[in-house]
């Protein structure tokens, strides 16, 4: 019982001195704070009507994540974007904002990355006879960030969008 105490007490003590680790941050716990906002170009959409459907990442300072289209060599590094109970057909591959050419220090050669905002869109069309009313569009943004230093693990950021189907004009 005695031992017990002593190792419990010698916990809290070493616990109460040690230094914050790299990923004590109130963000995702093994990273930086990533942010991700959707949103669709038209607000009512309606049956026989295409929209857009936008993904806004914001990146720490510091960070980057890499790009859906990277270098020869780099394919493990891609971010990618998963659809998941999609109701709407969709057209063409996911596009991005231009990513920038950066010496990424942490894997040691020039990759295209991202830092502070990236921004992705695809397009969906929504058949002549929907049904009105809202849908979501589930999906996840995977994706790997690395500060030059470090770089995490894949990690799956979920998403979650509403689009609102209107009557047929």
């Amino acid at each position: 019982m005695i031992r017990i105490l002593i190792f419990t007490l010698a916990g809290m003590f070493v616990h109460s001195f040690a230094e914050p680790g790299p990923f004590s941050t109130p963000g995702l716990p093994s990273g930086p704070r990533i942010k991700l906002d959707t949103m669709a170009d038209r607000d009512p959409v309606y049956p026989g009507d295409g929209f857009k459907l936008y993904l806004s990442v914001q990146i720490e300072e510091g960070w980057h994540i890499y790009s859906l289209q990277p270098l020869d060599g780099n394919e493990l590094l891609a971010t990618q974007i998963f659809l998941e109970d999609n109701v709407f057909e969709s057209s063409g591959d996911w596009q991005e904002s231009s990513p920038s050419l950066i010496q990424d220090d942490a894997q040691a050669k020039r990759v295209k990355a991202h830092t502070h905002i990236a921004e992705f869109h695809k397009n969906f069309h929504i058949p002549e006879n929907f049904n009105p009313g809202s849908y979501r569009i589930n999906g996840k943004l995977h994706y790997r960030a690395c500060d030059n230093k470090l770089c995490t693990l894949p990690q799956n950021l979920p998403f979650v969008s509403r689009i609102h189907v209107g009557v047929t004009k």
